[in-house]
Order: C-alpha cells, then structure tokens, then sequence
C-alpha cells in the first residue's frame, strides 16, 4: 500500500522531479534478453494513461524478483518513486529519450477498471517518410500497421534460429514484408517494436524482443484502416521465400545433371549458363590441406580469425564471445568421366554423421589438427551433390564447387532419367542443407526450410523412400492479441 500524504496524479507528459504519483496502464509488457547466453536483462514496459501518453519502464535483473508477481499487462497501476531518466540505449520502444526505472523504493498499487478511463492499447504510428529516416537505424524501433496479404514458409537460419516472412499491404498503400523469428490469419495486424531496414528498394520490417503482434486491436487508426480494406480484394498468397523448393526433390535432383568432365571443362572455358547444377559421383579422398571446419559466430555464420587473444569478424570486424566451429571439408569425388572437388558445409556433413564439428574437436588431444577418423566412412559412397555456383566457378573458372543439398541416388529414377523420361517416384533422403548464394567458398549463410523428415533407407535394402509430414503452423514469437474473438496466446 502506498503511504504518506495523498497527491494528484499527474500525467506522463508532466513528468518532472522525482516527487509525482501517476496512473497508468501496462499495455505491452516483455522480457529484454542478451543475444549471447540468453540471460535475463531485464523486464521492459509501455506504460499509457487517460490522455494516450505513452512512457517506455523499466524494472532492472536485480530487482525482477521484487516486482514480478506485482505487475500484469493490462491492468492498471498508481505508481510513485519512479526514477525519470535519459535512455541512451538503442532498440528504444518509443521515440523519447526518456524512460521510467524501477528502484528498489518505487511502490505499487493495482487499481480498478472504474477509477479511470485509461486505453488498453498504445501505439506510435508514422509516416512512410519517417520509415525511410529509420531504415537501418536501430536507435528507434517503429510500430506497423497493415492488412495480411502473404505468408512464407518456415525456415532456419544460421544455427537454428527459426523464422517465417509475413507480407502486409500498409497503410500508406505499400507491400512490405515482416521477418517473425520463430501460422497466420488474415486480420488488420498490428506489429509494435520493429527494425527498419531496405532490401532491394523497399523497406523490411524485423520484430525484436519487444515487439508485440495484435490482431484487430480497438485502436481509431486501426478501424479506420480495416474499413479502408474492408473494400480491397486482398488475397492471402503464399510468399516464395529463397531456400523452398519449387520443384519436387526427385526431380530436383536431376537439374541440369552433368558429368564432372562436362562440368569441368564448362567451368574453365567459361561457358557456363546457369548457376546450379546436379554431380552424381563417389566420394574418394578428402583435402585436408587447408583443415575439416573453421571458427564462426551465430550471427552471420563468416570466418572469425583470433587478433591479439580475441576472434573478431572478417565481414563485420565485430569482436565475437561465442565463437563456434562448424564444418567445411572439401572432398574429392569422381564418375566414370573425370575428378573434381566439392566443398561440403556444417548443415550437410552434420546430417551425414549426426555429429557436431566441436565434439569431434573435444574427442582429439589437444593441437590435433588431423583429419578425424569420423569423416572417414563418407569415403566410397556414391551421391548425387546440388552444386550452387558462384563467380568464383562462373567467372574465374575455379572448381571448389560449393554443395547447397546431397540426395541418395535410387537406381529406379537413375534408370527412368537415362531414357529421357523422368516422372514422379520414389522419394529423396535429404534435402536443401544450405542455402550458398553468391558467397564465396567456406563463408557460407546456412539456410534451411524445415522439411519433412525423412527415414533414411538405402537403395540395397529395397526399401522405399517414406517422409513424415511436420506440423509447421507453429506460433510465432511473441503474443498474438486478437481483439475481435478477445482471445491471446503465445505469450512469452
């Protein structure tokens, strides 16, 4: 209970000195989290009042425990000894340089829905142009509006981050695309706390750990839009995202199918037309010349080389804590024409071993820089290997080709494909692993969409090829609010 003299509440734009008592509502609430291990950092609010300010609070890690059980999103509180302080942190939820902290001193009391007329919900919306000013800046995050007309699939990016690209028709009449890190309905869709970036010309839009996604909210900007869309045909269509497969795999595995004479002798005349292409060869020697894997980071997943005691970056010169090591085995292969070297990458060879490159490491005496007695049994076996070609073999005419998928060849379509009269059979044991576009040798983004799994069955057993279909309507991070059925879900 709050004690001491009673005062008039005063509102969050009249914030002055510290001695004030104001009533609010949480609208959003979320928990901020490092990037590095996860850890709590602390937990961040949008407090609103009668008069729709908006004021971004903070409770610190150190005081989280006092106050958890103490604060619900929704609800309405009386709160006094809030610090009002500058924020000079980027990923700011709203555009003010201000911010409220919790201290150890601040008390709390929940009030009634009758004690104030106070909205649910609070957003800072703006224009197109302002966008622009924002677009790779990450000082400010921006709140988005817009009626769902696309969906992408659900795919992994660099060590296991799981996300999915939206597409929304804005309010100032332009189709831009939303990334969600981690299933959809088509409503007038609120996103709050986002990135601005451009690719290709037009603005992009990522969620953050503050961002928030509302269906339908009981917002006035927002049910103006939906009757301004009310009178648009917008169809939702699925987005086509890099890494989904546009053809069935037992046909993908035939494309542009070419001998490894062929290939060879394409790469250095410098005739080659198109940038992917299939190798169906054996696995003779690896290469070790130049090492089995490399140190990487999760963020971009590029070469780290260590300087003075600390592995940095060679795209971003960012100093990396965490570093990781992943795969990169170059491997010779041949077919009845001729020889070359393909490169594999972490996604593929981990598939093929079921193994990490870091617990191979961990398993050998220390400074053991041989090749690891585990690669061994991927020698002798015959695979068909999707190349992605890059400048490197296109215009420089080097080999090396880089592998973005490896498929078991089933004798049943080898033979169909040799007559000129491929159909659909069969199955395949493993699809895209990475996805390596105009990145050149082992600095490779992986990339995946998640894929039925596959049972893995060789041709020699006489077996089929059976895929166990995955449920990939998974929900998307952060709380979904759905005003129009009163209903939330995924709240963290």
């Amino acid at each position: 209970m709050l004690t001491g003299t009673t005062m008039a509440y005063i509102h969050l734009s009249e914030l002055r000195g510290d001695d004030w008592v104001i009533r609010v509502r949480i609208c959003r609430m979320w928990e901020s989290v490092s990037t590095k291990d996860g850890s709590l950092i602390s937990v961040d609010m949008i407090l609103i009042d009668e008069m729709e300010n908006l004021m971004h609070a903070v409770v610190r890690k150190h005081l989280v425990p006092r106050f958890k059980h103490r604060l619900t999103k929704g609800l309405i509180y009386e709160l006094r000894n809030v610090k009002v302080a500058l924020n000079v942190y980027p990923y700011r939820p709203l555009a003010s340089n201000l911010r409220l902290l919790f201290l150890p001193a601040t008390e709390v009391r929940k009030l009634g829905e009758d004690v104030a007329s106070i909205p649910r919900h609070g957003f800072q919306f703006v224009d197109q142009a302002v966008l622009r000013v924002r677009a790779d800046d990450v000082t400010t995050l921006s709140d988005i509006v817009g009626c769902l007309c696309g969906f992408g699939q659900l795919e992994v990016v660099g060590t296991g981050y799981r996300k999915r690209d939206i597409r929304i028709f804005t309010d100032y009449s332009v189709t831009s695309t939303i990334t969600l890190w981690a299933g959809w309905r088509p409503y007038v869709i609120v996103v709050s706390s986002v990135t601005v970036k451009t690719y290709q010309g037009s603005l992009t839009f990522a969620i953050t750990s503050g961002s928030q996604i509302y269906i339908n909210p009981n917002v006035g900007h927002v049910s103006s839009i939906r009757e301004r869309f009310s009178a648009l045909s917008l169809k939702v269509i699925p987005i086509d995202g890099a890494t989904v497969a546009r053809i069935p795999p037992e046909e993908a595995m035939f494309i542009n199918r070419m001998t490894v004479e062929a290939l060879v002798n394409a790469t250095c005349a410098g005739e080659l037309k198109v940038d992917v292409v299939t190798l169906k060869a054996t696995k003779t020697a690896i290469n070790n010349h130049y090492g089995w894997y490399y140190v990487s980071y999760k963020s971009c997943v590029r070469k780290v080389v260590p300087k003075d005691g600390i592995y940095v970056c060679n795209t971003c010169a960012k100093p990396v804590d965490f570093p990781l090591t992943l795969f990169r085995v170059n491997v010779q292969v041949e077919d009845t024409t001729g020889s070359t070297t393909v490169v594999l990458f972490n996604a593929a060879i981990e598939r093929l071993l079921d193994i990490s490159a870091k617990k191979l490491i961990n398993n050998m005496p220390p400074g053991d820089t041989s090749l690891p007695t585990k690669l061994q049994p991927l020698l002798g076996r015959e695979f068909v290997f999707k190349l992605k070609l890059n400048k490197y073999n296109l215009v420089e005419g080097l080999q090396d080709y880089g592998v973005s998928a490896v498929y078991t060849p089933l004798a049943e379509l080898e033979s169909v494909h040799a007559t000129g009269h491929l159909t659909h059979a069969g199955g395949y044991l493993m699809e895209s692993l990475t996805d390596d576009d105009n990145v050149p040798e082992g600095d490779k983004k992986r990339k995946m969409v998640l894929s039925p799994v596959i049972k893995n069955v060789t041709e020699n057993s006489g077996e089929g090829l059976s895929a166990i279909n995955k449920d990939a309507a998974e929900n998307m991070s952060g709380p979904v609010i759905n005003d129009a059925t009163g209903t939330c879900s995924g709240d963290p």
